[in-house]
């Protein structure tokens, strides 16, 4: 019997390609190709996705709808409140998805649900094949609400990346540290995956204000007033934006102080920076798993994910 394969719909790779890569690797154990899609044999609940959107749990594959219509015919599928959803890939392929719904959707017993579905078939349809399958789970999309949330600064993280960084370092369960809160960006996006957080600064006002961020989302987490190169405990991870001012100036001296404290804080570390931390890290003896450049509008930042002994 052939084991079963999922099927991961991820944002399409672009200039921040490395990054949807390495957090499709991270969560599901494979890489997207080009047109975002990924092909596993593992199902991995894609919720807390940044850049995964959706598994789907493959049923048939074929070269041509009408070979998918056939399949469905046979297995006799029957399921009450479905819908079936299309999706192209590229989205410019030339395909009538009302067509392609409305024939797959003819062959399935069962009364259909188009506005709440138990159940939702996906058909994707690519240049060489077509797959059609049941949607697992689904990214919850919430990193984007998280752009409103009340308090932020110009030096924040953006919430999608800072949700990606989560994901390439911990795992819900964990317990993480972010030296250098801010806001709370990082921790609102570990704590929405029940990752056990806490944070501190040493600025009074962004303790208070990552503490209003968490509560207006109803998440829980310690901030507390302190500085990152005194600041001590045992965490499974920490996650940090090193510091910054509103001119993109960055103390080095800072820096290594605050990466000096936590190389015994942690097994794992992941540092996002404006500047190349590469020699530091290793003459710390930090090694470097990956790094990644994420660039947004004009500020291109460099992400470390490091191990330590």
């Amino acid at each position: 019997m052939c084991p079963a394969r999922y099927l991961y719909l991820t944002a399409v790779p672009d200039q921040n390609g490395d990054l949807i890569r390495l957090e499709t690797a991270a969560l599901v154990g494979a890489i997207p190709n080009s047109l975002g899609i990924a092909i596993s044999e593992k199902c991995v609940d894609v919720s807390r996705g940044a850049y995964v959107k959706m598994c789907i749990d493959i049923i048939f594959e074929a070269e041509h709808i009408s070979e998918i219509v056939s399949q469905i015919k046979n297995m006799q599928l029957h399921m009450d409140g479905f819908r079936v959803s299309v999706a192209k890939r590229p989205r410019k392929l030339k395909a009538d998805t009302k067509s392609i719904a409305h024939q797959v959707g003819a062959v399935i017993g069962g009364n259909p649900n188009l506005d709440q579905p138990s159940v939702v078939f996906l058909v994707l349809v690519t240049k060489t094949k077509i797959y059609f399958g049941k949607v697992s789970s689904e990214s919850d999309g919430k990193w984007y609400q998280h752009t409103k949330r009340p308090h932020s600064t110009s030096s924040s993280l953006p919430t999608r990346l800072a949700r990606t960084v989560v994901n390439l370092t911990a795992a819900p369960g964990d317990c993480i540290l972010d030296p250098c809160c801010g806001t709370g960006t990082i921790l609102i996006e570990a704590a929405l995956m029940d990752i056990k957080v806490f944070g501190c600064d040493n600025n009074y006002k962004m303790v208070e204000a990552a503490r209003r961020n968490l509560a207006h989302y109803n998440l829980q987490g310690e901030i507390n007033l302190a500085d990152a190169t005194k600041v001590s405990g045992q965490f499974d991870a920490v996650i940090t934006n090193l510091p910054y001012g509103i001119t993109l100036i960055a103390s080095r001296a800072q820096e290594r102080e605050i990466m000096q404290n936590t190389r015994h804080l942690a097994p794992k570390t992941t540092f996002v920076a404006i500047r190349d931390l590469t020699a530091d890290l290793l003459d710390l003896g930090y090694r470097i798993r990956q790094r990644i450049n994420a660039k947004k509008h004009t500020i291109t930042r460099q992400i470390f994910v490091t191990e330590t002994d």
